[in-house]
């Protein structure tokens, strides 16, 4: 009876905020904080019921939505989900839990393990982003062949991204972390977050562009600046990381880390689209900045952490920007042969594309697990496509509906075997060590 009565009111939530918004003498806000209430409540939810299920929080918030959008029109009429899709203040708040997500993860990178990792993860990433891009753009380009060449481009580089989050949940859950597997998968996928932001630079600033963003010397500049701004922040990271902990610690507050962190992270997500780029590069940078080496960003040996302090903000935000991925999808976009079949080749790319990264690794090492765990495109595939479906090229997304909601199966299939697919590749690996 429970969930039943929770079911109701989350489906019945866009409704309720559509009609207030339409309703005389309404308060501005009342109908947006109403949907937002509601949204990050089911979106919780279903990140829980996921959890429990042993699968990321990411997938059960992303499902939330879809089910939403599924089933509301059905049921109460399109006006509601209409609002929400579209509600300013809504997507505002999404795009704020993008950036959060993103300096958190910036937090988490360590550059000296990176350098660490060697040969074998570089390997691994080059090939996790070269071989998917090229199986993504040439799906779009033989199924898609009216769509404009930027596009076809787009939906590879959204193919190339790989959760490090996800890959790094399950091998904790498995107690393999200090396995020579992990850490090359772990490297790979972190420098594959790096090497995926430029990709997204590029390719975003040349939709931004128009046709004549195609030329070689535009794109190379966009390349140029893309590694200039990330490299300049990990260098101001090395020397001025610690001089910055040192002036929030005078304060004996330790609330002003978080200030200062997040005025960064907005800042130079300003700084990123001033030079052309993504806002996401922006914040990324602005983690790399204030913990270049993964240590923790610590005003006091008693404090909090800087993502210890942020993840209240997190846990309200991000879930909001995956429910709102899955809200955005019209389920009946994918309903048709051609849309269908579009999904189930992109799917097959996407999981091929990572798989081949266990080229890169030599014999001795299991190749299997190391494929398997670049396979998840989990938040970072979520974040290329909401980025494609909000750019305009000629008076269209550059993302269609039914690009954007192929993107997100895929997103979901490969979310849902990589842990599966993980745990059976170590199982397999000590059942022949055992033999």
């Amino acid at each position: 009876m429970r969930l039943a009565a929770v079911t109701g009111l989350v489906l019945a939530a866009p409704a309720i905020a559509g009609a207030a918004a339409a309703a005389e003498g309404h308060s501005r806000f009342g109908p947006t904080l109403f949907a937002l209430a509601l949204l990050v409540g089911a979106a919780k939810a279903g990140g829980l019921a996921a959890e429990r299920f042993r699968q990321p929080a990411v997938l059960g918030e992303l499902l939330v939505g879809i089910s939403v959008s599924a089933l509301w029109p059905a049921v109460l009429g399109g006006e509601g989900i209409a609002f929400v899709r579209s509600d300013p203040a809504l997507l505002f708040l999404a795009q704020i839990g993008v950036l959060i997500l993103l300096f958190d993860v910036g937090l988490e990178a360590d550059l000296r393990a990176l350098a660490r990792v060697g040969l074998s993860s570089l390997l691994v990433a080059s090939i996790g982003i070269v071989v998917p891009i090229a199986l993504g753009w040439g799906a779009a380009a033989w199924l898609l062949p009216k769509s404009p060449t930027i596009a076809h481009v787009f939906v590879g580089a959204a193919l190339s991204a790989t959760s490090v989050g996800i890959t790094a949940r399950v091998l904790k859950d498995l107690g393999v972390t200090k396995t020579r597997e992990a850490q090359i998968i772990l490297g790979a996928a972190v420098l594959d977050d790096i090497l995926g932001l430029i990709v997204l630079a590029v390719v975003t600033a040349i939709a931004a562009a128009g046709a004549a963003g195609l030329a070689l010397w535009t794109v190379a500049g966009i390349l140029v600046r893309a590694v200039l701004f990330l490299g300049a922040a990990a260098v101001a990271g090395h020397f001025l990381s610690s001089r910055i902990i040192r002036l929030a610690a005078r304060t004996n507050r330790p609330e002003t880390i978080l200030v200062i962190g997040l005025a960064l992270c907005f800042s130079l997500a300003y700084a990123a689209e001033l030079i052309g780029l993504a806002d996401i590069i922006g914040a990324f940078a602005a983690g790399l900045l204030l913990d270049p080496y993964g240590r923790g960003v610590r005003p006091g040996q008693e404090a909090a952490t800087l993502a210890e302090l942020i993840h209240p903000l997190s846990s309200l935000f991000v879930p909001l920007f995956f429910v709102l991925m899955g809200i955005q999808v019209h389920v009946g976009s994918v309903g048709t042969l051609s849309a269908f079949a579009f999904a189930v080749v992109l799917t097959l790319g996407a999981l091929v594309g990572k798989a081949a990264c266990a080229l890169g690794v030599g014999a001795g090492t299991n190749r299997l697990a190391i494929g398997i765990g670049m396979i998840p495109r989990g938040e970072v595939g979520l974040i290329f496509a909401g980025i494609g479906s909000s750019l305009i090229v000629d008076g269209q997304p550059l993302l269609p509906q039914s690009l954007f909601s192929a993107i997100v199966v895929m997103v979901l299939v490969t979310t849902l075997v990589t842990p599966v697919g993980l745990r059976w590749a170590f199982a397999r690996r000590a059942a022949k060590g055992r033999g």
